[in-house]
């Protein structure tokens, strides 16, 4: 119950990550290109790194006050969308939500 309790309150609450915490990698061997910009009131940092030769591209979407909202990763033709706030946090509610409706809480 309280992992979800403070999971809730991590995701409403916390950055978890900020763009400033990107800008760092850009010192790594794989990574060619960092670069920031606003689309639609959201800060967006895209990344672009070699892994085993193949180009991989990352894309952080932030809100105004740094708080990371999605994270993707493209690497070929696939797609991995590795975070995502809103639907993290509805999953954690929903949990949550069916621990209390089965009196468990």
């Amino acid at each position: 119950m309280f992992n979800y309790i403070d999971e809730i309150y991590k995701l409403t609450n916390f950055a978890i990550l900020t763009p400033s915490n990107l800008l760092n990698n850009i010192k790594l061997e794989n990574y060619e290109e960092i670069r920031y910009y606003k689309d639609n009131g959201d800060l967006i940092c895209e990344m672009v790194s070699i892994e085993d030769k193949e180009v991989v591209r990352y894309i952080y979407t932030f809100d105004l006050s740094d708080k990371l909202n999605k994270a993707i990763i493209y690497f070929g033709t696939e797609t991995m969308e590795i975070f995502n706030r809103d639907k993290k946090l509805k999953k954690c509610l929903s949990q949550y939500d069916n621990l209390k409706s089965r009196n468990a809480i």
